[in-house]
């Protein structure tokens, strides 16, 4: 593979939040809404929070499959209309920027092979095209900056640009931003449904799957699969 520019999914490809993570973010999220809730003159119990909150996950995941970005102000909306909690705009945009920021309360985990990113952007232009859900890309951005890897020329989130993998526009976005033609890029991403069926719909020739958290089988199948980012570097020789 003799690629131009290599973009990177981010979530289970680069990063995933972790156990210490979710032990410091979700409290604080319950905490965000109870308060919002409470402010909004209808109090709720945190069981009765916790189970909006998963339901307006469900939401967005299903949004997600049918390849549309949900915000995280229409997921606060969702939280606050199942609880029967008014319709305050207001509110309901800083509770969804306050939920945002909980991201920063705890460091991601680092998957296999990192690293490396440092070397591959010596010899590569790199982006980042990922979808995002609560933590939206100026917070992942932050995390890479936290890491020391902000390596990447481009970014392509869907948060920010309305498109959701594997759209073909989420990845010609940010090969725009590079310069170069999908015919001369490689992505690298855990899912196949999303990275890999959508890098070749966007019409990059290479799509390494990223094996090293999960494996998940799709019925497109990628160039190649790694389980330590290390080993892209024989595939790029």
């Amino acid at each position: 593979m003799k690629p131009k520019a290599i973009t990177f999914d981010f979530w289970g490809t680069l990063f995933t939040e972790g156990q210490a993570f979710m032990e410091k973010v979700m409290p604080a999220r319950y905490e965000i809404l109870l308060d919002a809730l409470s402010e909004a003159g209808h109090p709720a119990e945190e069981a009765e929070v916790r189970e909006a909150y998963r339901q307006a996950a469900l939401a967005f995941e299903e949004a997600w499959k049918a390849g549309e970005h949900m915000s995280v102000y229409d997921r606060v909306a969702r939280i606050f209309a199942l609880l029967g909690a008014p319709h305050d705009p207001g509110l309901i945009a800083l509770t969804a920027r306050r939920l945002e920021e909980t991201s920063l309360l705890a460091d991601l985990e680092a998957l296999p092979g990192v690293a490396v990113l440092k070397d591959l952007a010596k010899k590569y232009p790199l982006a980042l095209v990922s979808d995002t859900g609560v933590t939206p890309g100026r917070l992942i951005r932050e995390h890479l900056k936290r890491r020391g890897l902000d390596v990447f020329q481009a970014y392509s989130f869907s948060d920010e640009t309305g498109f959701v993998k594997p759209k073909p526009e989420a990845f010609l976005t940010a090969l725009s931003a590079l310069g170069v033609a999908p015919e001369e890029a490689l992505h690298v991403g855990d899912l196949p449904q999303t990275d890999i069926k959508g890098a070749f719909g966007a019409g990059y020739p290479w799509a390494v799957q990223y094996v090293g958290l999960r494996e998940v089988n799709g019925e497109v199948k990628p160039t190649a699969k790694v389980k330590d980012h290390r080993e892209l570097l024989p595939l790029l020789t």
